[in-house]
C-alpha cells in the first residue's frame, strides 16, 4: 500500500525537475522557435498549434484567435495570432533566460561558483638522466583565467627508481609555503603554498622545482595525484584544476663521476640553505617558510582545508551542484556575443 504522502511528493517532485528541464531547454531553443514559428506557419499553416487552443479546454476564449475553442482547428487563425504566439514564445525564452541567470547566482552565493576549471600543471614531458645525477623539475602551472591564491602540489614516484632530494621555492610566485613534504619510502613529494590576496594572475607561473636523484636504471613514471588542486582567488576556496600532469624518465646506467659528485653536493647544499649563485655572487633566495600559526592569521592554509573538506565529504551533491552550474554556463555563455564569433 502506497501512503498518499508519499505519492504527494513523488508528484511534486516529478513537477519540479519537469519544470526545471523546461525551463532550462526553453533558455537554449526557446529564442530560435519564436523566430522559427511564423516561418514554419508560412509552409506549414494547418500543421501549426495556437499556445491557447492546444493548452486550454473546448469553448474556452482564445485571446490569440478572437474565437472560440475548438479542438478540431486549433491552429492560429490569422497572422496576428501567429505573431502573438512568437512573442509569447520569446517571453518565455527571456524569462527562462532570467530564471538560469537567478539560479546561477545562488550557485554563486552559496560557493557553487561558475569559475571553469582552466589551470594545469606542467612538467618536462620526459628526459634522460645517469644513476646519481640530481635534476630538477620544475613545477609549471598554465591556464590562469583568473587569479588564484593557493597552490597544494602532490606528485608520486617509484621509490625504487628516484629519490626525492629537495623541494626548492626559487623563483616561485608564491610567498609562503605550509607544507614541504618528502616521502622516500612511499615515494611522494608535496608542496603546499600560495600568496595573499589579489593573488597570482599570469599566463603562467613556476611554483616550486623538485629535485631528484636516480637510484637504478629503467623507466620511472612521476605523476600529480588528485589531491593536487589549485584554489582561485574568490573567497570561496574553487579548486580551478583541470587536468593532472605525468612525465617518464629515464635512468641510465652509467653512473656520475666522482667530481660531478661533488659538485652537485655544493649546487644543492646552495640550494638547500636558501641561496642561489649568480654571476658569482649569492643571494637571499626569494621565498621564506612561514610557521603555522603566522599562515593561519593569513588564510592560505585555512582555504587548503576548506577545499580538502568540501572534497572529502558531501561527494554526491558536490557532483550534482558542479553539473548544475556547468549546465548554466553553458547556457549564459551561449548567448555571449563572443560565442557567435566562433
Amino acid at each position: 500500500m502506497v501512503l498518499p504522502g508519499i505519492t504527494l511528493f513523488f508528484q511534486i517532485l516529478s513537477f519540479i525537475l519537469a519544470t526545471w528541464v523546461l525551463i532550462h531547454l526553453v533558455a537554449i531553443f526557446g529564442f530560435f522557435i519564436a523566430v522559427g514559428y511564423p516561418i514554419w506557419f508560412l509552409f506549414f499553416p494547418k500543421k501549426t498549434h495556437c499556445v491557447f487552443c492546444a493548452g486550454k479546454p473546448e469553448g474556452d476564449w482564445c485571446p490569440f484567435c478572437r474565437r472560440r475553442i475548438a479542438k478540431s482547428n486549433i491552429a492560429p487563425k490569422s497572422f496576428f495570432s501567429v505573431c502573438a504566439n512568437a512573442f509569447l514564445v520569446l517571453l518565455f525564452s527571456l524569462l527562462s533566460l532570467g530564471a538560469v541567470f537567478l539560479e546561477s547566482r545562488v550557485l554563486l552565493y552559496f560557493g557553487f561558483t561558475l569559475v571553469p576549471k582552466t589551470v594545469s600543471f606542467v612538467i618536462p614531458a620526459k628526459g634522460q638522466y645517469r644513476l646519481g645525477e640530481i635534476f630538477p623539475m620544475k613545477i609549471d602551472i598554465v591556464g590562469i583565467k583568473r587569479p588564484i591564491n593557493a597552490v597544494q602540489a602532490d606528485i608520486s614516484f617509484n621509490p625504487n627508481r628516484l629519490e626525492g632530494v629537495e623541494v626548492s621555492t626559487t623563483d616561485s610566485f608564491a610567498n609562503i609555503f605550509i607544507q614541504k613534504e618528502i616521502n622516500n619510502e612511499v615515494g611522494f613529494v608535496r608542496l603546499t603554498g600560495g600568496l595573499p590576496s589579489p593573488g597570482f594572475f599570469a599566463d603562467h607561473g613556476i611554483f616550486g622545482t623538485i629535485y631528484f636523484k636516480g637510484k637504478s636504471p629503467g623507466v620511472v613514471k612521476v605523476e600529480f595525484l588528485p589531491s593536487s588542486m589549485v584554489l582561485a582567488n574568490n573567497g570561496r576556496g574553487t579548486n580551478v584544476l583541470k587536468s593532472l600532469s605525468s612525465a617518464s624518465y629515464l635512468i641510465l646506467p652509467e653512473k656520475v663521476s666522482p667530481t660531478e659528485e661533488k659538485q652537485q653536493e655544493v649546487i644543492m647544499g646552495a640550494i638547500i640553505l636558501g641561496k642561489k649563485t649568480k654571476e658569482g655572487e649569492e643571494e637571499q633566495a626569494q621565498m621564506t617558510f612561514f610557521e603555522e600559526s603566522r599562515v593561519l592569521s593569513d588564510g592560505t592554509e585555512a582555504e587548503i582545508e576548506k577545499a580538502k573538506e568540501k572534497k572529502e565529504s558531501f561527494a554526491f551533491w558536490d557532483f550534482a551542484f558542479d553539473l548544475l552550474s556547468k549546465i548554466d554556463r553553458f547556457i549564459l555563455s551561449w548567448w555571449q556575443p563572443k560565442a557567435w564569433k566562433k
